[in-house]
C-alpha cells in the first residue's frame, strides 16, 4: 500500500518530460543550493547573534548532525532505490544511485527548523527554515531523485531527533554552546576583531 501511494504521489509531483524552464531553474536551485544558504545563515547568525541566538543555533546544528547520522544508519541497514534506478519518472539533476530513504538534504533542513522551533527561537526564524525544508523536499521529488516517502521519512527522523535532544540533552548542549561561544569570542578578542568587523546584535 505504501509503495503504491509512493509511486502515485511521485508521478503527481515529478516534472513532466518538458517542464517549465523557470520552474526547473527554481527547483534546481532549491535542491542543490539552499542547504548551503542555510549553513551560511547559521554562520552569520552565530557571528551577529547574542547569547540566546547562539544557543539555539548551536542546538540546531547538533540536531542536524545527529539526524544525518541516523540517516546514514538507516541507509546502511535498508537500501531503497531512487526513482531513476527503477526507470520511473523524469530526472533533471545528476545523482549517484544511492539509497533514497531518507533524504539527507531534507533531513538537515527539517532538523534545523524543528530544533529552532523546539529551542524557542523566534517564529520568523524557524518558519523560514521550515519553508526552506519544504521547498527542498518538493524540489527533489520534482527533479526525480527522491520519492515522496523519502521526505516523510526525513521529517520523521528530524522530529524524533529534535524532540529527544530537547528532552534529554538540552542542558549539556547549552553548556557546550556556552563553551564554544566563549572560545570563539576569546579568539576574536585576541585578534582584536569583534568591534571592528563583527558587531553583534544584543
Amino acid at each position: 500500500m505504501f509503495e503504491t501511494w509512493n509511486r502515485l504521489a511521485f508521478e503527481a509531483i515529478n516534472a513532466p518530460a518538458a517542464p517549465n524552464l523557470y520552474l526547473l531553474f527554481v527547483a534546481r536551485f532549491l535542491a542543490s543550493w539552499l542547504i548551503y544558504l542555510a549553513a551560511a545563515g547559521l554562520v552569520f547568525g552565530w557571528i551577529r547573534g547574542g547569547v540566546a541566538l547562539r544557543q539555539r543555533l548551536f542546538f540546531a546544528g547538533i540536531t542536524a548532525i545527529v539526524a544525518l547520522g541516523v540517516n546514514f544508519t538507516i541507509a546502511g541497514l535498508w537500501y531503497h532505490p531512487r526513482p531513476f534506478e527503477v526507470g520511473i519518472g523524469h530526472q533533471f539533476v545528476a545523482h549517484l544511485p544511492e539509497a533514497s530513504f531518507p533524504s539527507d538534504h531534507a533531513t538537515v533542513l527539517f532538523a534545523l527548523a524543528l530544533a529552532l522551533l523546539l529551542g524557542g527561537a523566534r517564529r520568523a526564524l524557524w518558519a523560514l527554515a521550515l519553508s526552506a525544508a519544504l521547498g527542498v523536499a518538493w524540489s527533489r521529488v520534482f527533479l526525480g531523485v527522491h520519492w515522496p516517502l523519502d521526505m516523510v521519512g526525513s521529517f520523521g527522523v528530524a522530529a524524533i531527533v529534535a524532540a529527544l535532544l530537547r528532552l534529554m540533552l538540552w542542558a549539556p548542549i547549552m553548556r557546550g554552546a556556552s563553551f564554544v561561544s566563549r572560545v570563539y569570542d576569546g579568539a576574536l578578542n585576541a585578534l582584536g576583531l569583534p568591534d571592528r568587523f563583527f558587531p553583534r546584535q544584543g
